[in-house]
């Protein structure tokens, strides 16, 4: 099934879709932690996502394609397959497509790719250099619906403040039919990128996507993203620095608050980035499903 089919149904009976992100583990037993959260899940999500590799490591291509597949096939659930520009040239892309489409797995989400840490461009194909390059590539080697990335804040390695709106329009003509953001802890900040793209003639589904703050560590990870702190959420961190169970708890609450007010609002659809973790693929599945 195409996930903007999903978004056509729900978002005609004026229901957002409610999706989960997650990262293929590093072991086996990681793995078989990911499929024992999903058969667990009384609400199932609206579809899965599955990354192509964190932070610049590019080496769990296969093992996404293994996960999706297998959450597809056998727990029912609709998959997409993130794929990255960066370390492939056209002719990798086209025979991990051919891989993707052999395995039933219809959706796919277009992006760059993150540097690796002291890794130089030199060490890359040069073939792409956007994201709409890698689209136009998709659409020509297959039937697949194919989300792109857009950026509340703008990209990390943008001096802009605010996502270009002509790179996003770049990704639409070139065939994207989803757009899902990068996270944020703003809400703001999306609204004002929705209803920018929405005045802007682009007709697609566009999903907010949500990060519970879970330990102080990720901190780090956010500013990598691009991603600022409200002072409200920054009080938070602060409060609860050296009480772990107090600060998950309080960084639950505070996605939860920003997801309510952005199913109040009528947004396409909510995408969040478990981390992997069970109770938050849980806890949301129950609250929002």
């Amino acid at each position: 099934m195409k996930i903007t089919d999903i978004y056509k149904t729900k978002n005609k009976k004026n229901k957002s879709v409610i999706s989960l992100e997650i990262f293929p583990p590093k072991t086996d037993a990681g793995v078989e932690t990911i499929y024992h959260t999903v058969a667990g899940l009384t609400n199932k999500p609206d579809f899965i996502s599955v990354t192509y590799g964190a932070m610049g490591s590019f080496n769990q291509g296969n093992k996404t394609l293994r996960i999706a597949e297998k959450i597809k096939k056998d727990y029912n659930i609709e998959t997409m397959h993130h794929l990255t520009s960066i370390n492939n040239n056209p002719e990798q892309i086209a025979a991990i497509l051919s891989d993707i489409k052999a395995k039933n797995v219809n959706n796919i989400l277009a992006l760059s790719g993150d540097m690796p840490v002291g890794a130089a461009c030199s060490d890359f194909p040069d073939a792409y250099h956007f994201a709409y390059e890698l689209i136009n590539d998709i659409k020509k080697n297959g039937d697949f619906d194919i989300a792109a990335a857009i950026y509340p804040e703008g990209h990390v390695n943008s001096a802009l403040e605010v996502e270009n709106i002509e790179h996003v329009k770049r990704k639409y003509d070139a065939g994207a039919n989803l757009f899902v953001s990068q996270l944020f802890f703003d809400n703001e900040k999306f609204l004002r990128l929705n209803d920018y793209i929405k005045n802007s003639g682009i007709e697609a589904p566009i999903a907010a996507g949500i990060m519970p703050v879970l330990q102080k560590s990720q901190v780090e990870r956010m500013i990598f993203f691009g991603a600022s702190l409200p002072t409200r959420l920054i009080k938070i961190i602060n409060k609860y620095k050296d009480s772990p169970e107090d600060l998950q708890k309080a960084g639950m609450e505070y996605a939860c608050k920003q997801i309510d007010d952005l199913l109040a609002r009528g947004v396409d659809g909510v995408h969040i980035y478990t981390m992997n973790k069970p109770f938050v693929a849980n806890t949301m599945m129950t609250k929002y499903l």
